[in-house]
């Protein structure tokens, strides 16, 4: 009788098992589904009761995007305690870079306006011929612009915020780095001597035309706020997402997200913010940043193997090579 008892016991206790491994097997699979209906729950009642900006109803739909596309890009070669234990400091550090960045970037404006400037391009700017980008602005209505305006007062951040998030959500801390070392992180050090020996001031200032942002600045405030137009980050930081978004294997996500990041780059010429010129060195800017990344992530992983193949990855025997040391492009044939 106690052996029969016992057998029932095992039984139950084996039942439970299976049933506690399905869940988690389907947790697995389809977290990615929960988070993306907490965010709905989130941007709904947002968007119905709360009085925010559009802005930031906005972008609680783009975190609602972000989960319910991340599936086909979801890395499953990965352990979730080690991914858990890099991901969430490196976020924490990315919402401290995120607040505190504009102190930092004032008073560095601050002390660059109190240095000389080695070359003044505004009135060479002004007089190369399409320079202004005057053919951005041959369809222009209230609609547009204020379109363009929320795109660009939005562009400096989120095009790197929204992926980095979507990269989180699909376990791949590698893809987390790419973003963000690829955006504000190299690129405040590229770009810096640039602004420090050219001064380039935007368009609408230079030519006398209104504010396209329309942000009511004072002179003094104008002279300022104008200054650092050559490259145009705003279009360094959007392409270099652009780039990087192309490989992304959700087509929906793909298409949005490459939508926005080109729009943020026309709109600075909409606007009157930015010249040609700045938008082509910010290009060129883009894509250098994005291959100096592409080597470091690499030259660092190969350095990197045998940590990562023992407790970061699951598997450290199977197909090593061609899921921890290989080209970026190859993670997604």
């Amino acid at each position: 009788m106690t052996f029969i008892n016992n057998l029932k016991s095992n039984s139950i206790i084996n039942l439970l098992k299976s049933i506690l491994l399905t869940i988690l097997k389907f947790l697995d699979k389809y977290y990615f589904i929960f988070i993306g209906l907490y965010f709905l729950k989130g941007a709904m009642h947002t968007a119905l009761h709360a009085k925010t900006g559009i802005d930031y109803k906005v972008y609680l739909f783009l975190l609602v995007l972000a989960a319910f596309t991340a599936y086909k890009d979801i890395r499953n070669d990965v352990k979730i305690i080690p991914f858990l234990m890099l991901a969430i400091p490196y976020l924490l550090l990315i919402w401290y870079i995120s607040k505190n960045g504009y102190d930092f970037w004032g008073k560095m404006l601050k002390w660059q306006i109190s240095q000389g400037f080695v070359v003044n391009w505004n009135n060479l700017f002004s007089k190369i011929p399409f320079n202004d980008a005057s053919f951005a602005r041959i369809i222009k209505n209230d609609t547009l612009t204020w379109f363009f305006r929320l795109v660009y007062n939005n562009g400096f951040v989120l095009p790197v915020m929204i992926p980095l998030y979507r990269a989180a959500i699909s376990k791949d801390f590698k893809k987390m780095l790419r973003y963000t070392l690829s955006a504000h992180i190299f690129q405040v050090f590229l770009i810096t001597p640039f602004y420090l020996i050219f001064h380039v001031q935007e368009v609408w200032y230079v030519l006398g035309q209104p504010d396209g942002l329309a942000r009511h600045l004072t002179p003094k405030a104008a002279a300022g706020v104008t200054l650092n137009c050559f490259p145009s980050m705003h279009t360094s930081i959007a392409f270099a997402m652009f780039l990087l978004v192309l490989r992304e294997k959700d087509k929906i996500f793909k298409f949005i997200w490459s939508f926005f990041c080109l729009c943020v780059v026309y709109s600075t010429m909409y606007l009157e913010i930015h010249w040609v010129i700045d938008v082509l060195g910010g290009i060129v800017l883009a894509i250098v940043t994005v291959k100096l990344v592409d080597f470091v992530l690499d030259k660092g992983e190969k350095l990197l193997y045998k940590p990562l193949s023992r407790f970061y990855y699951r598997d450290s025997t199977k197909g090593s090579k061609s899921t921890t040391i290989n080209n970026y492009y190859l993670d997604t044939l």
